[in-house]
């Protein structure tokens, strides 16, 4: 198998990480793992950087892409390819990865895994332990794996309790950091939580239920938030309309790219709250 190379592009030297000694079912793990070479190899090379010369206008598609928020549109397939210096084989593997992201149905991802499958040069990991499914299925994982990205985030249970707003109790909070820990989601170094790409793949039939709950989960705690949240805090809207059922998928399109756009324009690296963005697209007529 070849090796990433050609890394560090601003100082023209030579950067080369064993992609034997990786295997992947995350695109952001596989960019993620290739900034950090970049880094080791240029210590002054930014994610802005690294946006600029992917044409964005800000870092924050870049940085939702490396941490998992937002999947790898395929018109920066290219663009990354030839940024990363892949050889033909590894931009193969990058671009069936983003697809397998991308991927709706079972038969889609069985698909792509096998064509991965074929090309990885060790046995892809799938997990089925019901650590990774509450994981998926619990949004205060979640929550609480992007609060320790703030820069005021403090690694104390107690702090933790008081600055969520869904309540919990001490134990759980701690059972939940425990597991992001085992996990690999979150790592600690020197006292403090550190969130880390996450390499979990979880079997079909875990898959799709799981998103399921997450999604009920979470527009469960956005109807207990209306009533106690500030309206300066918040915003919801909601409409009724008719469409045309063959616009359906431009309609969802277009709320992928506003969701993109809200990011792009203003996630902040050193934000001082961390909000979750829900859009609900359904019908109401049979």
């Amino acid at each position: 198998m070849a090796l990433f190379k050609d890394y560090a592009l601003e100082t023209g030297q030579k950067s080369r990480i064993n992609f034997c000694d990786w295997y992947y079912l995350d695109p952001a793990a596989f960019l993620k793992d290739a900034l950090d070479e970049k880094r080791k190899n240029n210590p002054n090379f930014s994610l802005r950087a690294w946006a600029q010369r992917l044409g964005m206008k800000s870092h924050g598609p870049l940085h939702a892409m490396l941490s998992s928020q937002r999947n790898i549109p395929k018109k920066y397939i290219p663009l990354l390819i030839k940024s990363l210096g892949l050889e033909k084989k590894e931009a193969k593997f990058f671009e069936l990865l983003v697809d397998l992201q991308r991927s709706k149905s079972i038969e889609e991802k069985e698909l792509y895994l096998a064509r991965l499958k074929q090309l990885s040069p060790k046995e892809l990991r799938e997990v089925n332990d019901i650590d990774a499914y509450k994981y998926i299925t619990e949004p205060l994982h979640i929550i609480i794996a992007e609060m320790t990205t703030l820069p005021k985030f403090k690694n104390s249970l107690g702090w933790i309790k008081s600055h969520l707003r869904p309540s919990i109790n001490l134990l759980d909070l701690e059972n939940i950091i425990e597991r992001l820990l085992s996990l690999g989601i979150l790592k600690k170094e020197k006292n403090k939580l550190v969130k880390q790409v996450q390499h979990i793949y979880t079997a079909k039939e875990i898959m799709s239920k799981a998103v399921q709950e997450y999604h009920k989960k979470m527009s469960a705690l956005a109807i207990e938030q209306i009533s106690k949240q500030d309206i300066e805090s918040r915003e919801y809207n909601a409409i009724s309309f008719n469409i045309k059922k063959k616009d359906l998928s431009k309609i969802k399109e277009a709320i992928r790219e506003f969701s993109d756009q809200i990011v792009q324009d203003f996630e902040s690296e050193s934000g001082d709250e961390t909000y979750h963005l829900n859009v609900q697209l359904f019908s109401l007529t049979k």
